[in-house]
């Protein structure tokens, strides 16, 4: 099994290596294939992974990801994590700011917003639960999805919003979608897939 999850890894590494501020002493890759769960070794290139540089995780005692390790045995609807540090999502997590959805794009592959909250199992759980990605104060952004196409699309929505609302301060700010419209949009979009993700959960599972 440990060849489908290089592959898959390896195939959206090369998309993540691509994103603006990329950096490999910062990203990582989780995900669970048949029951195990694979992580890329910390610093690795993701532009030209090696065959090495995916693992299977070890348990949770040993592991420097405990709480990730946790939401991939646990939350059912979490098959695939990427940590990131991407430009404009990193603002607000030093800034300890939520990212709250401006755009429908958000609203519907993340939801209402992304919270920026301390490391732990609750506090990373609790925001999880209503969003496919969320800030951790002073580590990374964590985005999630029930394959890995999901949790990098996730990403890439984030990091834009981020940029969105970061751009618009000197404007006066962004307008906020109402936060019962945005919930909403989330779940429909979760419920009802788009032509490219039924694909992919062809290919990739769930």
């Amino acid at each position: 099994m440990k060849n489908k999850a290089f592959a898959l890894i390896e195939k959206y590494a090369k998309v993540l290596a691509e994103m603006e501020g990329y950096d490999q002493e910062t990203w990582k890759i989780f995900i669970s294939v048949d029951g195990r769960i694979y992580e890329t070794e910390n610093g690795c290139n993701f532009s030209n992974l090696k065959r090495g540089d995916v693992v299977i995780a070890s348990g949770a005692g040993g592991s420097l990801y405990p709480v990730e390790h946790a939401l991939l045995r646990k939350r059912k609807e979490i098959q695939a994590i990427v940590l990131s540090r991407t430009p404009y999502c990193k603002r607000f997590e030093l800034y300890g700011e939520d990212i709250v959805a401006a755009i429908d794009d958000m609203a519907q592959i993340v939801g209402h917003k992304a919270p920026c909250v301390g490391y732990g199992d609750k506090t990373i759980g609790r925001a999880l639960k209503s969003s496919t990605g969320c800030l951790v104060k002073d580590h990374y952004t964590i985005t999630t999805g029930r394959n890995l196409y999901e949790a990098v699309v996730a990403l890439m929505v984030l990091e834009k919003s981020a940029e969105l609302n970061t751009k618009a301060e000197v404007l006066g700010g962004v307008k906020r979608l109402p936060k019962p419209e945005a919930e909403l949009m989330h779940q429909i979009y979760r419920r009802k897939y788009s032509k490219a993700e039924q694909e992919v959960k062809k290919e990739e599972g769930r």
